[in-house]
């Protein structure tokens, strides 16, 4: 028999990086994360979580959530960046390529617009796609 446990599965993200307050592509490049506001993201550690850039309109980078933390990411930022807890996203893989655009990602499930405004996790055909991208 198989022994039951409580441990939450991973989930995958889809999260909205805006450049008009923080240069994430160049966090991520430099120092292999970002600093993600903790409150009204429902992460947790061991998430997946694809940076929807703001400037590109594609996902640059794949990230994991490693750690809760106050900011660190603050040299980054274009205007004062807050200071709180946030998620530590550390870099695991950045995307090079034209698979991931806006416009090919609504070819599988992704709605765009508004939608953008809080990271979503509940469209299994379009994570499956995302990480098929990846895995190449």
């Amino acid at each position: 028999m198989r022994k039951s446990t409580n441990k939450r599965m991973s989930k995958h993200w889809l999260a909205y990086a805006n450049a008009s307050r923080c240069n994430h592509y160049a966090s991520l490049k430099e120092t292999g994360f970002i600093s993600w506001k903790r409150e009204r993201n429902n992460f947790a550690i061991g998430d997946i979580v694809y940076v929807f850039s703001s400037i590109e309109r594609k996902i640059i980078f794949k990230t994991e959530v490693v750690a809760e933390e106050m900011r660190s990411d603050g040299k980054y930022w274009v205007e004062t960046p807050p200071m709180h807890m946030t998620w530590r996203l550390e870099a695991v893989e950045e995307y090079i390529g034209d698979s991931l655009d806006e416009s090919t990602l609504k070819l599988h499930g992704f709605k765009g617009g508004k939608s953008l405004q809080h990271p979503m996790c509940n469209n299994q055909e379009l994570f499956a796609y995302i990480e098929s991208q990846f895995d190449k």
